[in-house]
């Protein structure tokens, strides 16, 4: 492929002829990770020049171009950092607590916790709380009294 000229904030690609270029903004990651798959496909040129001059690594190209493969030009998209479900608050676990919510009331999340951990469940105190306030299970705090459950 051709020469990169900065044209403001785009970059000019440049083909055989200058007739044959057009501009690609560097903010638009999707498009800028696309072009670096792009021009190492049809370019003779090595593939670590051309990640180069894209500003990523040897290994950074193959990492996009297999999530490119895998699902096309929104895989080139970046994603949340962090988790994408709950680690440890699993679907049994949380039956498992709403069922013991069921069938004892009075229980508070320690105590509950306490039963799931003798169960063999590695699951926090706050975790069990949670996942009983998500579900509108959780104990009304009064002061001075004991806690009454609500739903």
């Amino acid at each position: 492929m051709g020469r990169k000229r900065i044209v403001k904030d785009k970059i000019r690609l440049v083909g055989d002829t200058p007739a044959r270029s057009f501009f690609i903004n560097p903010a638009d990651t999707i498009q800028w990770r696309y072009e670096m798959i792009r021009q190492t496909t049809l370019s003779r040129k090595p593939i670590e020049e051309i990640s180069k001059e894209f500003g990523y690594s040897r290994d950074m190209y193959f990492y996009y171009k297999g999530k490119f493969e895998a699902g096309g030009i929104l895989g080139l998209a970046d994603l949340k950092p962090g988790p994408r479900k709950p680690r440890k608050r699993t679907e049994e676990i949380e039956n498992r607590i709403i069922q013991i919510r069921f069938k004892r009331p009075e229980l508070n999340m320690y105590e509950i916790h306490q039963m799931l951990k003798n169960e063999g469940y590695d699951i926090s105190p706050r975790s069990v709380g949670r996942t009983l306030t998500s579900h509108g299970l959780g104990l009304k705090k009064m002061k001075g009294k004991a806690q009454k459950f609500i739903s």
